[in-house]
C-alpha cells in the first residue's frame, strides 16, 4: 500500500500517471482518496485545478473497478468542485476543454489537458494559463470526469459526439435501413470486435445497444458469412460479464424502447462519449434542471445493468436462432466453442 502522507504535489502527480485500469486497489485507492480529500477540503480553491487534474489522470482506474469508497469520494469531490468553480466569475466565452469535444471519447485520461502546468499547446487559439486554469475550464474537466465514471449524473456538458462516432452512426444507419454505404458484413464484423477489455460504462452500454440495433440485419439472409454472426455472439458473450451487478432502480416502462433499430443505432454511439451522452440528454430534456422526474423513459436507464442484461439476452436469442440456418462451422455449436458430435 502506498503511503501518501508525506508526498509532495510533484511526487503525487508522478504517481497519478502510473494509475490505470489494471492498477491494484491497494495501490490506486490511497492515491484517489488523498486526491479527492484534498479537493473536497477546498473544492473552489486556488489548488483545485491540481486535484481535478489528479482525478482526471486516474479516471481510467475509476471508470473500471475502483474501490467503492475511492469511487464515491472522487465523485463527491468532482461534483463539489464543479459547483464551486462554476460559481466563480469568468470573462471567457468558451474554454479549452470545449475545443476537445469533437474528438473526445470516453478515455479522457489520455493526452494533456494542461491543468497541472497551466499550459496547453494548441493551434486552436489562446490557451495560456489564464484560460486553462480558469475556474470554468477546471469545472468543465471535473464534469467530464464525473460523467465518464458515472454517466448521466452531471449536467452542463457541451453536447456533441466526436466526429468519428457520427460517421459510424451514418454508416450503420445505412445498414439498418437496408441501404448500406459499404460492405455490411465488414462493418458488422468490425463492430463485433471493437470493445476493449476494460470498457467504461458508457462504452460498454453503447456496444450492447449497437449489437442489438444491428442484430436483425445480421440475422437476415442479407448476411451470408456466418463468421459475422459468430463474432457478434462472441462479442456480446464477452461483454455481459463486464456489466455491473447494481440493483435496478427503474419502475415499469422506465427502460428504453429499442424497437426502432435506426434510433437504437444512434443511441449506441452517443453513449460512448461525454459529448454524445450530453446530446442524448438534450433529446430527453435531461440537460435542463427543471426537467420533471416523472418521465416514463429515463435517460440514465440506457446504462442500467439490468436493462443491458435483458437487451443482451434478446440480441443473443436473435443471433443464435439465425445461426441455425447455417451449416455448423467445423462441428461447433452456434456461437462457437462446442465439441463435434
Amino acid at each position: 500500500m502506498i503511503d501518501t502522507t508525506h508526498l509532495t504535489v510533484d511526487q503525487l502527480a508522478d504517481a497519478w500517471q502510473h494509475i490505470h485500469d489494471t492498477s491494484p486497489a491497494d495501490e490506486a485507492d490511497p492515491l484517489v482518496l488523498e486526491c479527492a480529500g484534498r479537493l473536497a477540503s477546498d473544492p473552489g480553491g486556488e489548488q483545485a485545478h491540481v486535484w481535478v487534474a489528479g482525478l482526471v489522470a486516474m479516471s481510467g482506474y475509476l471508470a473500471w473497478r475502483p474501490g467503492k469508497a475511492a469511487e464515491q469520494a472522487a465523485l463527491n469531490a468532482l461534483r463539489d468542485a464543479a459547483t464551486a468553480l462554476d460559481g466563480q466569475s469568468c470573462s471567457h466565452d468558451d474554454h479549452p476543454y470545449e475545443a476537445e469535444m469533437d474528438s473526445l471519447e470516453d478515455e479522457i485520461w489520455t493526452g494533456d489537458n494542461g491543468l497541472l502546468t497551466g499550459e496547453l499547446v494548441s493551434p486552436a487559439g489562446d490557451t495560456g494559463a489564464g484560460r486553462v486554469l480558469c475556474p470554468g475550464n477546471v469545472a468543465g474537466w471535473a464534469r467530464l470526469a464525473t460523467d465518464m465514471i458515472a454517466p448521466f449524473t452531471v449536467r452542463s456538458i457541451p453536447a456533441g459526439a466526436p466526429k468519428y462516432h457520427h460517421s459510424s452512426i451514418r454508416m450503420l444507419s445505412g445498414v439498418v435501413n437496408d441501404y448500406p454505404y459499404d460492405d455490411p458484413q465488414e462493418l458488422l464484423a468490425d463492430e463485433a470486435v471493437c470493445l476493449p477489455d476494460r470498457p467504461t460504462r458508457g462504452l460498454l452500454a453503447g456496444f450492447l445497444v449497437t449489437m442489438n440495433a444491428t442484430c436483425w440485419y445480421a440475422a437476415s439472409e442479407r448476411i451470408t458469412d456466418r463468421s459475422v454472426l459468430d463474432s457478434m455472439v462472441k462479442g456480446i458473450q464477452a461483454a455481459v460479464p463486464l456489466l455491473g451487478d447494481e440493483p435496478c432502480v427503474h419502475g415499469p416502462r422506465e427502460h428504453p424502447d429499442t424497437n426502432d433499430p435506426d434510433y437504437a443505432n444512434r443511441i449506441g454511439y452517443l453513449l460512448r462519449s461525454p459529448g454524445g451522452r450530453a446530446e442524448l440528454a438534450e433529446d430527453y430534456g435531461w440537460d435542463e434542471e427543471e426537467q420533471a422526474d416523472d418521465e416514463e423513459e429515463r435517460v440514465e436507464a440506457w446504462v442500467c445493468s439490468a436493462f443491458l442484461h435483458e437487451l443482451a439476452d434478446k440480441t443473443l436469442e436473435v443471433l443464435t436462432d439465425a445461426l441455425q440456418s447455417f451449416e455448423p462451422a467445423g462441428g461447433d455449436e452456434p456461437g462457437g466453442g462446442g465439441e463435434p458430435e
